[in-house]
């Protein structure tokens, strides 16, 4: 783990993918944008003759531009439990994960105590694998460089499959290094496949849990409660609380909680309102002493004491 001063630029990957690569696969991380003082630990990296992947845990809230070389695609997988990280100026859902082919950039704005998982592999071996498992083509049915899985499990069993295949106690080594970049990749693509089944199963919840994640986004300054948010849906609690359980793995409430918490850390980041108080009741914190409680037990630290390290 290192300490970084501001205003400091660290670049956390920029290593061609051996020899198939003719650019660079970076990650640059400008700690100056957003707080004083960020902290990152890369847990692990490792590499093979056509995939490479990573997973790094960020301590604080940092801007990163990154770019894929050119005949590549990354996959890109955030796990946070205090805030949905933005790319490209758009809030991610617990159920999305990015998906950047050769050359695109992307700009990135993590979350305090987030995991960010990367995979990045050879277009060619992409199709190879997609073919020969008759997984989904994520790479086609992205939007926007997004891609949106049938659900919160599958992008948790897709993060599994990295995970798994991180903990190994050592790379691969030459001869098995094919196989183990196949496997890999194979369980991410067939982790993010809906089932045969999923065109059947519970459409209506899903589709309005949709719509009612896009509505707290949209709505989280405003004073809200379930019975509001099923009125403006015109649906039943328990159609809604199901769906919404299903497709991003928590309920309603909890997440417009959580994503509070984040959109007032954010303001006391850039000191958008003069006081923490004005902060908390903007995004309806009105119980000042719970809304420290939580911001405490969720960041670490106090409200006023994060609008006081990153004040002039």
């Amino acid at each position: 783990m290192s300490a970084l001063p501001t205003p400091a630029l660290l670049t956390l990957e920029s290593v061609a993918l051996d020899e198939l690569s003719t650019g660079n696969d970076q990650w640059h991380i400008d700690f100056s944008s957003v707080e004083k003082h960020a902290c990152i630990h890369r847990l692990k990296h490792m590499r093979g003759p056509r995939l490479r992947h990573s997973r790094f845990d960020f301590k604080c809230s940092i801007s990163a531009v990154s770019c894929v070389p050119e005949g590549h695609i990354t996959f890109a997988l955030s796990q946070s439990s205090t805030g949905r990280p933005t790319w490209n100026h758009q809030r991610l859902y617990p159920n999305e994960m990015v998906v950047l082919y050769s050359g695109e950039p992307v700009h990135y704005l993590c979350e305090p105590n987030e995991a960010l998982f990367t995979v990045t592999t050879t277009l060619e071996h992409y199709e190879q694998c997609r073919e020969l498992y008759g997984t989904t083509d994520v790479l086609k049915q992205r939007q926007g460089q997004r891609y949106q899985a049938h659900d919160h499990y599958s992008v948790l069993n897709a993060v599994n499959a990295i995970s798994v295949s991180l903990n190994q106690r050592h790379p691969p080594d030459v001869v098995s290094g094919s196989q183990w970049e196949a496997t890999l990749l194979s369980s991410l693509l067939q982790a993010l496949s809906p089932r045969q089944d999923s065109a059947r199963e519970a459409p209506l919840r899903r589709h309005i849990a949709s719509q009612a994640i896009e509505y707290l986004h949209a709505h989280a300054h405003t004073a809200l409660c379930m019975e509001q948010l099923t009125q403006t849906l015109g649906t039943h609690g328990r159609t809604l609380h199901q769906g919404f359980v299903e497709t991003f793995g928590t309920t309603p409430m909890a997440y417009l909680r959580t994503l509070r918490l984040s959109n007032a850390r954010h303001d006391l980041l850039t000191q958008r309102w003069p006081t923490v108080t004005e902060t908390a009741m903007h995004w309806n914190f009105f119980h000042l002493g719970r809304f420290s409680q939580d911001y405490q037990r969720t960041y670490g630290e106090s409200p006023s004491q994060t609008m006081r390290r990153n004040s002039a």
